[in-house]
């Protein structure tokens, strides 16, 4: 192995490592239209790419779109939310999102920490706006999600391997 960690698939499970040299993390403080954009034109393209693929998923959540948000999802993913068995099948998370758009009402807008992307592996950081909400019961709730998508490029798509949210009314200060 090189001097960086890797992604590795295994089915149904997705390990972690640390992205260290050779990343294609980029620093907030080169943030290009408030989006952590690289200034290379081949990293940017794919760095829009999985960009893409988040912003779809975000629109999914603010128009209670299920089948648009688990196309997103590649066969083998899975989805970790809180309080939450892990969405692991097709079914699962059509029934998780169903279940949450029976609830709840999202005018979501992603401020995004992070996009790196390093062969055809993508990873997104996220987090919800201090102040944002969502509508559940007809009331306002403080929505303090922070999210990170990983996504694996497929037969020339990207597709979600692993979307998981935690709560922290910090939402994305360091």
């Amino acid at each position: 192995m090189n001097n960086r960690n890797c992604f590795v698939a295994c089915g149904k499970r997705v390990v972690l490592g640390v992205l260290t040299a050779g990343c294609l993390a980029i620093p907030l403080s080169a943030l290009s239209e408030d989006l952590p954009f690289s200034t290379d034109p081949q990293v940017l393209a794919r760095q829009r790419e999985v960009y893409d693929v988040v912003d779809r998923y975000q629109n999914g959540l603010n128009t209670k779109d299920t089948d648009a948000i688990v196309n997103l999802f590649a066969d083998n993913s899975v989805a970790e939310w809180n309080d939450k068995t892990t969405y692991a099948t097709r079914q699962q998370k059509i029934d998780g999102y169903n279940a949450l758009f029976r609830k709840v009402n999202f005018s979501t807008q992603f401020a995004y920490d992070a996009i790196d992307v390093d062969g055809d592996i993508g990873i997104v950081r996220t987090h919800h706006h201090v102040g944002a909400t969502y509508i559940e019961k007809g009331k306002k709730v403080a929505d303090h999600n922070r999210e990170l998508f990983v996504l694996r490029r497929q037969d020339g798509q990207w597709k979600i391997i692993l979307y998981m949210f935690n709560t922290d009314p910090k939402q994305g200060e360091g």
